[in-house]
């Protein structure tokens, strides 16, 4: 039994409108699972005993447009990172929040009660050896996961179908290094699963999202899409029936083709295998401080249902 979390970048819940493409192109898998509905606004609420979307604010109290090092930040951590920097902060965090996160952050919280988490998402060797990455410019994402015990995974483990490339089926990675095989996003669910079994909590970032929306690229935007839905659809499908999934973005983008920036719109929380837990959760308004004390008490139940 494990607890898999979907960190999927830039995708706000936005109108049914010829603007938002994950209203406008087909995702059969995630229309099934929302009862016919998009990913949307007007979706969130109960669907069925064991799933929920709940409207997410990622804006967090501070003024101005959500950013990702700030949104991820307060993914990783549980705390609230655009009140503590005083600002969204965009990119890639600087010193002072990349310090924060890694004072404190999921992996830490679950390493100290003896759980074990880990980062699906792998590497490749030339990732390590850039200039930028030695000064420290690297993803709230990698930040965390370089702060604890947990190993990194790397191209060796990719293609031994060990971990999963942040774009699912390696498509980008095969435009760099030929050699590296094209897999469907059904096989990079098997790959996920096979490594879930080992862990308390798996991790998956998938950015390409929030890509998509800052070119206003629709071929991108498509096959983002297409790559995701189905993604989703399996995981849902193949996933044991004690499993749970929670899907949340950072902030809103790729959901209006119309700006290049970023949205203000609320992100999903979404909720798949056990949808109560989060009323559990102390909270005057849902957003992405939530995220940490709902994964840490979805795996809090799981090892009292198994001691």
């Amino acid at each position: 039994m494990a607890v898999i979390l979907l960190f999927i970048d830039g995708v706000g819940l936005g109108e049914e409108s010829d603007h938002n493409p994950w209203y406008v192109r087909p995702t059969p898998h995630i229309d099934r699972l929302l009862g016919g509905r998009s990913l949307v606004r007007g979706a969130v609420g109960q669907i069925g005993s064991d799933m929920v979307l709940l409207e997410t604010d990622a804006t967090l109290g501070v003024p101005g447009l959500p950013q990702s090092a700030t949104g991820q930040a307060t993914i990783f951590t549980g705390r609230n990172a655009p009140k503590a920097m005083g600002a969204h902060q965009s990119g890639l965090p600087f010193q002072r929040l990349r310090k924060w996160v890694q004072a404190d952050n999921i992996y830490l919280q679950m390493e100290r009660r003896g759980w074990r988490a880990t980062f699906l998402n792998c590497y490749t060797p030339e990732y390590f050896q850039r200039p930028a990455t030695r000064r420290g410019w690297v993803s709230v994402s990698t930040a965390a996961l370089l702060s604890s015990r947990e190993p990194v995974r790397m191209l060796s483990e990719l293609l031994a179908g060990k971990g999963v490339y942040h774009d699912l089926t390696r498509w980008t990675l095969a435009r760099k290094i030929p050699d590296v095989p094209v897999i469907e996003p059904e096989t990079a669910v098997d790959h996920l699963l096979d490594v879930a079994r080992q862990y308390d909590l798996v991790i998956h970032e998938y950015f390409l999202s929030d890509l998509a929306g800052h070119k206003q690229d629709e071929e991108l935007m498509r096959t983002v899409i297409d790559h995701y839905d189905r993604w989703l659809g399996a995981l849902v499908d193949r996933k044991q029936t004690d499993d749970v999934i929670v899907l949340v973005s950072d902030h809103g983008n790729s959901e209006d083709i119309r700006v290049s920036t970023h949205t203000d719109n609320p992100v999903p929380t979404w909720i798949i295998g056990d949808a109560h837990t989060w009323r559990e959760i102390p909270h005057q308004k849902w957003d992405l401080t939530c995220i940490v004390p709902l994964l840490l008490r979805l795996v809090e139940k799981r090892h009292i249902t198994t001691s």
